[in-house]
């Protein structure tokens, strides 16, 4: 039985929560376990999610909700999830992105045909509206541990790996790049993931620390630094690599929309 577990942390999510939890229902793939962590919301994100897993728990859909009595960051409240977790692969999706209907069946093929513990895939990016995306991320075929060392090739939202292979893979304690440094652990023990050249998830680009690359400089520092241990010499030479990395290679995997028309 193919169990795939999804974490999905939330914090004052109320006005997307439910797109993203639909986006889970509406997969082809079943049996799913959705464990939902409220990090101390503000809002009414926990009722509602509580509330929705009453509704559309079933035989091959399982949910959980679970919430924080005190806010405990997002790296803490997914491994909340990932401790709860009993499904074969373990699969993460925040509460403001979306899942296309067939991305947990395409992952799941593609490992097999693979033999691959780790997949990833192609995603969207939108605004406003996930059905006019302005942009969309492309993927390698394959993805290796140097080349992911080199930047953070892996969009959070389609990351999926075989945990009864490698075992459950938790988040480090990081303020932010956490999913990098999870991601970099994951591959250490895959090998190597294998991209779904499809586009199997909607992101949701917001304004905040993420989406400014000159802010998360110190962060990208800590992933060398303080997670994995390289000296400060070699950790600075990584920083210039991944300089390169993100300018001047990264956005080859950016395609804006209209160029596919």
């Amino acid at each position: 039985m193919n169990l795939v577990s999804v974490i999905l942390p939330s914090y004052n999510s109320r006005g997307t929560i439910q797109a993203a939890l639909d986006s889970i229902v509406a997969q082809t793939h079943r049996p799913i376990q959705v464990i939902t962590i409220d990090d101390c919301s503000q809002d009414d994100s926990y009722a509602f999610a509580k509330a929705y897993s009453n509704k559309f728990q079933e035989k091959e859909l399982e949910f959980i909700p679970l919430k924080n009595d005190t806010n405990m960051g997002a790296g803490s409240t997914r491994n909340k999830g990932i401790e709860r977790a009993t499904g074969k692969y373990i699969a993460f999706l925040d509460a403001d992105d979306l899942w296309k209907p067939h991305k947990l069946t395409l992952q799941l093929k593609a490992m097999e045909k693979h033999q691959a513990d780790f997949c990833y895939g192609a995603y969207e990016i939108f605004s406003q509206d996930p059905d006019r995306p302005k942009e969309v991320h492309l993927v390698r075929e394959k993805l290796t541990f140097p080349q992911l060392l080199r930047a953070n090739y892996i969009g959070h939202l389609t990351g999926i790996y075989k945990a009864s292979s490698i075992g459950k893979v938790e988040m480090p304690l990081l303020r932010k790049r956490q999913d990098w440094a999870m991601w970099l652990d994951v591959m250490k023990k895959a090998g190597f993931a294998i991209g779904v050249q499809e586009p199997i998830a909607s992101y949701r680009q917001g304004n905040g620390l993420s989406s400014n690359k000159w802010a998360l400089i110190p962060y990208n520092y800590a992933v060398y630094r303080h997670h994995l241990g390289y000296h400060w010499f070699k950790s600075t030479l990584f920083m210039l690599v991944f300089f390169y990395e993100q300018f001047f290679v990264k956005g080859r995997f950016k395609q804006k929309i209209d160029d596919q028309n």
